[in-house]
């Protein structure tokens, strides 16, 4: 008999149920972290209101199956159906075909473009945070006349779909916005995490394409790459996920889960080529932080125009974690992201 693959976020009411038992426990898990965990060394810089929404994350991710994360996630494209109403904004969504699609947070614009492909370990949907950090990074822009078109991509998560479907279908939104008019000297492409790994693969398979997937020609070079955090080691094996676990945002347990989902890493040539400029960011006391550093020294030696930039203390994907608490005072890397893609737009 044939194997039926599992739906998205689809649970019986038994593990509904098991979803409220795992949460009850949790005001009482925050309390305790705020009071006993807001004068650590590693939390110096953040706020009680921080720490205890990256509490909810780390808690949550830890103790829930990702078959329950899905159920109460949702989809990408509700969360930012609901993220848009929330900021009063009109949904704009290009369909890509094969179950991809782009939504643009604001109004569609194609003289300067982000492309950014999300994180969530190929398994959870965008956070309604990240909309709100990439709508933040472009309000900044404005205020320096610099107006962008950002982009997310919407692309099939497991179990509906594996490797290589994300990377065609980013495959699929590259060729969009290329074939609309977008200049590939205007295009910053940009990815958190799984995200960060997807902007890798995307490069990867214009050096050496993979049988299956139609090839990927520019016509130029792209303008930027920028990887926040980037899941560039599918396992947990190096020291910082034993130094970083329970401190970081997600657990070596978590992330050893998602890990599971096969994909690949691919050797590459020089990718001066392909993209002028990299940005990569990680968080001093992040789980990947040894993978991530080692990743940037393979990858300085192909590329001559790559900056890594660490935020002492910070979690995975740090920047982030300040818009989903509503943190008014952001954290270092925010404003560095913003004036090297602003430089990237001058």
């Amino acid at each position: 008999m044939q194997a039926t693959t599992p739906a998205y976020g689809q649970l019986p009411l038994t593990r509904v149920l098991g979803i409220i038992a795992v949460l009850l426990p949790l005001p009482a898990v925050l309390i305790w972290t705020a009071l006993t965990k807001s004068h650590a060394s590693y939390n110096k810089h953040r706020s009680v209101k921080r720490i205890v929404g990256d509490s909810i994350i780390r808690y949550s991710t830890h103790y829930l199956e990702l078959p329950q994360l899905q159920y109460l996630l949702g989809t990408t494209l509700g969360v930012y159906r609901t993220w848009t109403r929330k900021a009063q904004l009109l949904p704009v969504i290009d369909e890509l075909g094969e179950d991809a699609r782009l939504l643009w947070i604001g109004p569609k614009r194609l003289d300067r473009v982000i492309l950014f492909l999300h994180g969530g370990g190929f398994v959870l949907p965008v956070a309604d945070y990240y909309l709100s950090f990439w709508q933040y990074v472009q309000s900044e822009l404005a205020k320096r006349d610099i107006k962008v078109g950002v982009a997310v991509l919407q692309y099939s998560l497991a179990p509906m779909a594996n490797f290589p479907t994300p990377l065609n279908q980013a495959r699929l939104a590259l060729e969009f916005l290329i074939a609309a008019g977008v200049k590939p000297a205007n295009l910053q492409l940009t990815g958190d995490s799984a995200g960060g790994n997807l902007v890798v693969q995307l490069l990867s398979q214009m050096l050496h394409p993979r049988p299956g997937i139609p090839e990927i020609h520019l016509p130029s070079p792209l303008r930027s790459a920028f990887l926040m955090s980037p899941w560039v080691v599918l396992t947990t094996d190096s020291q910082s996920y034993t130094n970083q676990n329970g401190i970081d945002l997600f657990t070596k347990e978590c992330l050893s889960a998602t890990g599971d989902i096969g994909r690949q890493r691919r050797g590459s040539k020089r990718v001066d080529g392909l993209v002028e400029r990299v940005l990569v960011t990680a968080g001093g006391a992040e789980c990947m932080y040894d993978d991530i550093t080692e990743f940037v020294g393979v990858f300085t030696k192909h590329h001559r125009d790559v900056e890594f930039a660490v935020q002492p203390g910070g979690l995975h994907e740090d920047p982030l974690l300040d818009f989903l608490i509503g943190e008014k005072k952001l954290g270092v890397l925010t404003p560095r992201i913003v004036d090297w893609i602003a430089a990237g737009f001058a």
